[in-house]
């Protein structure tokens, strides 16, 4: 008895589904024109010998419907895009003379795509670490010290970055 009813329940109901989509649905500016009974999504209902699966009522595949205080995307599956985060990371990395020797106290100097800049001093021996880069930009990372000259590096960050390290040139 009980699976007969569940069945009579689910008939009901997708057919109350069928009807209100049927028709165009208007409410104030804003209606909504076409939709479908689709195949489709996973298992919504079930119990005992009874299943419902897939997805009842899912618009058409379309453009951005609006109305006075919503909108609705139509289609199958619609999920929010990707959006940057605030995520940030560590850059670090030694310079080093020509001879391999750390070099202490030298300015390390690191300038994003809107010429933001940050700088750091070495350690004793020629380390120097950048906190907070915020991932996805490129940056220029450059040392400036009174003896000895250094290319400058540009680098998109990703993920932390250990070994952005300097050479002095001869």
């Amino acid at each position: 008895m009980k699976t007969r009813k569940n069945k009579f329940v689910a008939a009901c109901l997708i057919l109350s589904f069928s009807s209100m989509i049927a028709s165009a649905q208007t409410s104030g500016n804003f209606t909504i024109t076409q939709s479908v009974i689709a195949g489709g999504g996973g298992q919504s209902a079930a119990g005992g010998n009874f299943s419902l699966d897939g997805t009842v009522g899912q618009a058409t595949a379309g453009g951005v419907l609006a109305g006075s205080t919503f909108s609705l995307t139509s289609g199958f599956w619609n999920f929010a895009p990707l959006v940057p985060t605030a995520a940030s990371t560590t850059v670090s990395g030694r310079v080093i003379t020509a001879g391999g020797r750390g070099l202490v106290r030298a300015i390390v100097t690191v300038s994003d795509s809107s010429g933001e800049m940050r700088s750091v001093l070495t350690g004793s021996f020629g380390y120097y670490r950048f906190e907070n880069v915020p991932v996805g930009d490129t940056y220029i990372f450059e040392v400036k010290s009174k003896k000895y000259l250094f290319a400058p590096q540009v680098v998109t960050v990703s993920e932390d970055i250990t070994d952005l390290n300097f050479r002095a040139a001869q």
